[in-house]
């Protein structure tokens, strides 16, 4: 049996690719599937409340002003549904309002409302699942789509931000979009450089990180040109022509997208338009606590962005997709030494997983901490995973054959078992795991305990709360007073809405522990002050309850000691029954 060889070619007419389009559905459907069934394990974090709210504005737009008699696209109208969060697009906003409008409140298909607000960004990730293992599949055979699809899938902390009705898993989508409608409209033409622009304006109307992505893509092309200028080529000509298609077709069509989804720049146009951007170039800080030292203001280490995705993406993974890049940036050479003319596929890949990366370690990038900043490089990574894994798999079959007789049925089984070998471990830990994924760090640090004592961020704005909200149920006095350290008031609101807290319980606000009754603390450095607050009220250094994972404290619920004197007193009037629940 021949060892494989990866393709490394897009050419659109190559033999159909039937087998690998249902790969790629079946697994996107499976991990929307999985991301749903887990969904409420997920807590609501503080960026999560505030776009939900903002959505929720957004459904109320129309029927407010048809109430009020107000245009709704007039300056008032305007600023009533979107004044709200305008510092980003409204097109994930929108949708979020919609799913959540329709499918829960006025047909009842799904019944958990929070639920119901997060199915865009679910099958939005869903379809960054089949895009990164339909691309695999293009590029080394069905196999390897198989590994690129499956090594997205078991990625803990990609899970955790593929549940939430935020921007993040959304933008990681909408740039694979684009990348993959730029590759089809040079190969193909025609209706694709149209949809080349409309998806990169669906891009910008997502998050402010696609606006880099066409000047990616103007890089390839231009290097591209250089290759074909280099081997007298010609196709230059029309090359030129294409690209400059696509060039326009993204300038026009994809502002134009971008300028009509929101409504907000429909008036004072010039204005808004240069304060969003100057609100993300003048973004605030938020402390990155890196192996000990804590991090206010930039400049943070260049090493951060690489050390984290070293350390935080399962370790099968991150090695097959070294051996995987290896390999590109080999290929690539060879191209252009032998073949310039040839379109730089290689080249695409490469700078569109690094380009996430160098942007946050830039000295003058703003303090954003969270490895979700560079999940638009996560795609590319499976990707090359899934070619390294192909080749491998193949290494694997060709001994085989050496020793024993391989049929394409016992081919089959051994590839079968390859798989599971290789990705068993990163699915346990994506389902083990995921729903608090920040918290996760792979065998190279030794795992959340190994993190925790490295001095690593594990908490991320406030989420973990939801794994002490059986405890306040069961135990705070009626109407107490909850301190919720770092999860917002909105967020405690949705809970109780969704019947997963207790009503009566009141939300104290910010730095208000010392008076509550209760006090929720989410383990991160910068906000130690805050426990320390508990400590001195409360008379006491431990919790009375917390979540930990691998032994490492994630969040503790503090008690006052007078309310656990009262609720003592009220455990003797209560059942036999009641008292041994508690």
């Amino acid at each position: 049996m021949e060892l494989a060889e990866a393709r490394w070619s897009l050419d659109p007419r190559e033999r159909s690719a039937w087998a690998s389009t249902l790969l790629s559905c079946g697994l996107g459907l499976l991990y929307v599937l999985w991301l749903i069934y887990t969904s409420r394990e997920v807590g609501i974090p503080r960026d999560e409340s505030v776009y939900l709210y903002a959505a929720d504005r957004i459904s109320g737009w129309l029927s407010w002003s048809s109430a009020q008699g107000v245009d709704p696209l007039s300056l008032r109208g305007v600023e009533r549904g979107f004044g709200f969060n305008h510092e980003h697009p409204a097109l994930l906003k929108e949708l979020f309002a919609l799913s959540h409008s329709y499918l829960h409140v006025k047909w009842g298909l799904i019944a958990d409302p929070t639920l119901a607000y997060r199915l865009p960004t679910m099958l939005l990730s869903a379809l960054t699942v089949s895009l990164t293992s339909a691309l695999g599949a293009r590029l080394a055979g069905l196999w390897a789509g198989l590994g690129a699809g499956v090594a997205l899938m078991a990625m803990p902390r990609l899970f955790f931000h593929a549940h939430l009705a935020c921007f993040d898993a959304p933008v990681m989508a909408m740039w694979l979009l684009i990348v993959l409608s730029y590759l089809r409209a040079y190969h193909q033409g025609g209706g694709w450089v149209l949809l080349s622009g409309v998806t990169l304006g669906l891009g910008l109307a997502t998050k402010l990180n696609a606006t880099f992505a066409p000047f990616l893509l103007l890089g390839v092309s231009l290097i591209h040109l250089l290759g074909l200028k280099r081997a007298h080529s010609s196709e230059l000509g029309w090359t030129v022509k294409r690209y400059a298609w696509i060039g326009g077709s993204m300038i026009t069509l994809g502002l134009g997208v971008f300028w009509l989804h929101w409504p907000w720049l429909y008036h004072d146009v010039w204005a808004r338009l240069l304060g969003y951007i100057q609100f993300h170039a003048r973004h605030e800080h938020y402390p990155v606590d890196y192996f000990g030292a804590l991090y206010y203001r930039p400049p943070l280490p260049v090493s951060f962005p690489f050390v984290m995705l070293g350390l935080t993406v399962p370790l099968v993974t991150l090695t097959l997709g070294l051996f995987g890049m290896i390999e590109a940036l080999k290929r690539g050479v060879s191209r252009w030494r032998e073949r310039p003319e040839g379109f730089p596929v290689e080249l695409l890949l490469l700078v569109n997983f690094i380009f996430a990366l160098v942007l946050i370690a830039l000295p003058s990038t703003p303090i954003f901490g969270g490895t979700k900043h560079w999940i638009t490089s996560l795609p590319f990574l499976a990707i090359f995973a899934g070619v390294a894994f192909e080749r491998a798999r193949a290494t694997l079959l060709q001994s085989a054959t050496a020793l024993i007789s391989v049929t394409r049925l016992r081919g089959q089984l051994i590839s079968l078992s390859f798989v599971a070998l290789c990705f068993a471990p990163a699915v346990s830990w994506t389902q083990s795991y995921g729903p608090h994924g920040p918290v996760w760090y792979n065998s190279l640090i030794g795992g959340p305990s190994g993190a925790a004592e490295a001095r690593l961020p594990r908490d991320f704005w406030g989420y973990s709360s939801v794994k002490v909200l059986s405890t306040l149920n069961e135990r705070a006095t009626p109407k107490a007073g909850v301190f919720w350290h770092n999860a917002t008031g909105a967020s405690v609101w949705r809970y109780q809405r969704d019947g997963r807290l207790r009503r009566d319980l009141r939300s104290t606000g910010d730095w208000t522990g010392p008076y509550a009754d209760w006090g929720v603390y989410h383990s991160q450095r910068e906000k130690r002050a805050e426990e320390l607050d508990l400590w001195w009220a409360y008379g006491t250094t431990l919790p009375v309850e917390g979540y930990f994972v691998d032994g490492v404290q994630v969040i503790g619920l503090y008690q006052r000691a007078q309310t656990a004197t009262q609720g003592a007193s009220d455990d003797n009037s209560q059942s036999p029954d009641t008292q041994r629940a508690w």
